[in-house]
């Protein structure tokens, strides 16, 4: 399978996305799966397309979640600074380490 066939596909499956969550979709399934063979049947392309719309959601959920603490923490006084600030600044930091892995695939660590 190559990639306009896998976007073919994924528009048969979701025809009121337009053309770019396709690519996305697309982009997402293509970094989970390089070869992109598997994605051939279409059962196993539908369970995909709901793992990714479940990480999706939980990812902008946790996005917006530590966003919300971030303005939260923005408003305090620099003097009110304490330890549970800190550690709000690690789960944004985290939480965008979990949406670039999404779309840019996991990075390899150093040997």
């Amino acid at each position: 399978m190559n990639a306009s066939h896998l976007i073919e596909q994924l528009a048969q499956l979701y025809p009121v996305y337009d053309t770019s969550d396709l690519l996305r979709l697309a982009l997402l399934l293509s970094l989970q799966h390089p070869g992109l063979e598997e994605l051939e049947d279409g059962a196993v392309l539908q369970q995909q397309c709901n793992e990714i719309a479940l990480q999706l959601s939980a990812s902008s959920d946790q996005h917006a979640a530590v966003a919300d603490e971030l303005d939260s923490l923005a408003a305090t006084s620099p003097c009110d600074f304490s330890p549970d600030h800190l550690w709000t600044l690690i789960r944004a930091i985290k939480v965008q380490s979990q949406i670039l892995n999404l779309y840019l695939g996991p990075s390899e660590s150093p040997a």
